[in-house]
């Protein structure tokens, strides 16, 4: 399996020099390699699907936000016809120009397209729509054009320093019960012939472009975050993800976002909560995602306070909506273990090894592991 790895390592690399090299504009049907390959024709035959005489003239794009993709607004301007059809005009776009973007993404770029395609049209939730997504595994292009939230939907996506309110907490986790229960426990996605990986295939490419180093450089630079219990007891945090990485294939899986931190969220003008960037999407245990959520969108005071409330609330709903039940003690026990999952997002983050780009500020990242941590310590996670 290594050589295998390596080959394709190699193969995308050489593909960034080439496109770098080239700068080649996308042709109709590629997948664009950067935001700078779109043109016209390209944008016209993805966004005037089915208004005849509808073209694009025009377009600008907006300053370039890099984390694992680079991220740009995209203005586009149409002919009258375009414009009477009411085509969209404000978009935001997701591409992987890079070696370490490529690389970050390769293994959700498929999975990320078949999401928009097919999944997100039928979910009842708050979250973009695309009007094109597209990745290429030979060259490890991906790209995304989706409505811009932020002028569509006045969203604001959450800052370090957002407060979430109670009910605002009590949409996330109804907007996880709705993602998660029309798929819990149908393997169709992910079984025999699925596309959706399994969560620990997620992990062992974690795994393997070094988060274990990053992991345990974290513990120093973000010492003045970590509560004691959790410094003392650092060395036990590996086993612990090992046991919640298991925990996956143990129990019925469903269709998971993967990364619900704070960042992730947005609010739109009419006070819904949305979630955004599905680019880790998986099939594993629920309890990933809700434990992410919570410990990470609230306060840690608003969390001891409110976290049972909100998880009697996701399994009330599931068992409402979608007649999925899950005893409370078995919930909490799962929640607890999944603590360590999520914070195995956020200490690679701080400290990045060379194969991950640098993907989030430093106040971003040492605020979610201040509040996994302090998670961690409360509800005993430790000795879960």
């Amino acid at each position: 399996m290594i050589a295998p790895r390596l080959r394709a390592r190699a193969r995308i690399s050489t593909q960034v020099i080439w496109d770098h090299l080239t700068s080649p504009s996308a042709e109709i049907g590629e997948v664009p390699w950067s935001v700078e390959a779109l043109t016209p024709a390209w944008l016209t035959d993805v966004l005037c699907v089915g208004v005849g005489g509808a073209t694009v003239e025009d377009f600008s794009v907006g300053a370039a936000d890099t984390g694992s993709t680079v991220r740009r607004s995209v203005a586009v301007r149409y002919n009258d016809v375009g414009r009477s059809a009411g085509l969209p005009e404000a978009l935001f776009a997701r591409a992987s120009p890079g070696v370490l973007n490529r690389l970050s993404t390769w293994m959700g770029g498929i999975p990320e397209v078949r999401f928009y395609r097919e999944v997100r049209p039928a979910l009842d939730v708050e979250a973009p729509v695309s009007r094109y997504s597209g990745a290429d595994p030979a060259s490890g292009r991906s790209f995304h054009l989706m409505e811009d939230l932020v002028v569509g939907k006045g969203a604001t996506f959450l800052m370090p320093s957002a407060h979430v309110s109670r009910a605002e907490a009590e949409q996330v986790v109804d907007l996880l019960a709705d993602l998660h229960g029309p798929h819990f426990g149908d393997a169709r996605l992910w079984g025999e012939g699925g596309w959706l990986p399994h969560y620990e295939t997620f992990m062992q490419a974690m795994v393997r472009l070094g988060v274990r180093d990053g992991h345990e450089g974290a513990r120093d630079l973000a010492v003045d975050v970590i509560p004691p219990i959790v410094r003392e007891r650092w060395g036990e945090i590996w086993a612990q993800t090992d046991k919640a990485v298991a925990a996956h294939a143990s129990a019925p899986r469903t269709f998971l976002h993967s990364d619900v931190h704070l960042g992730n969220w947005y609010r739109t003008s009419q006070g819904r909560m949305g979630l955004a960037d599905w680019g880790d999407i998986c099939a594993g245990h629920w309890a990933r995602d809700v434990a992410y959520a919570v410990a990470t969108t609230l306060a840690a005071g608003d969390r001891r306070e409110w976290e049972l409330d909100l998880l009697r609330r996701y399994l009330d709903r599931l068992r409402d909506r979608f007649d999925v039940r899950i005893s409370f003690d078995d919930a909490w026990q799962a929640y607890r273990l999944q603590l360590f999952t999520a914070l195995l997002m956020w200490t690679p983050t701080l400290v990045h090894p060379p194969s991950m780009p640098d993907m989030q500020p430093q106040d971003m990242s040492l605020l979610m592991i201040e509040r996994l941590t302090a998670a961690i310590a409360d509800t005993g996670a430790l000795d879960a």
